[in-house]
């Protein structure tokens, strides 16, 4: 088993493609195995570019390593920047841009982990 990586993919899984602007980059850092609970993901939002309004069945938490971000949760908005982190609810609508001159990198932790299955359940707004 494999505990320690310096190397991760790009996730292009129709989840992505459904609710990212086409610029965002989306690297999954840890996801399955040896994950069971939870997957890792770090993304890179160029100036304007974010993600849709949309849920799911998991709850995460978007920390937010450089820029600048609007982010509407249950209708909640405020603006992010370095060091602050937002919580997403199991099923909360939610919502993330890149309001600043820099590209936006979120560090992300959610569940649940990509399983032989696929993905759990995304709904788009």
């Amino acid at each position: 088993m494999r505990y320690f990586y310096d190397t991760f993919e790009e996730d292009t899984s129709q989840y992505i493609s459904d609710t990212h602007d086409g610029s965002v980059k989306v690297e999954v850092i840890t996801d399955m195995p040896p994950a069971k609970e939870f997957r890792i993901v770090r993304a890179r939002f160029q100036p304007g570019a974010g993600a849709q309004p949309h849920s799911h069945e998991w709850e995460h938490a978007m920390y937010i390593m450089k820029g600048t971000a609007k982010t509407v949760i249950q209708g909640e908005e405020a603006m992010v920047t370095e060091g602050m982190l937002a919580f997403v609810p199991r099923n909360a609508i939610h919502s993330i841009e890149n309001i600043g001159e820099d590209e936006l990198v979120v560090f992300g932790v959610s569940g649940p982990p990509r399983t032989e299955a696929g993905r759990a359940q995304l709904k788009k707004t």
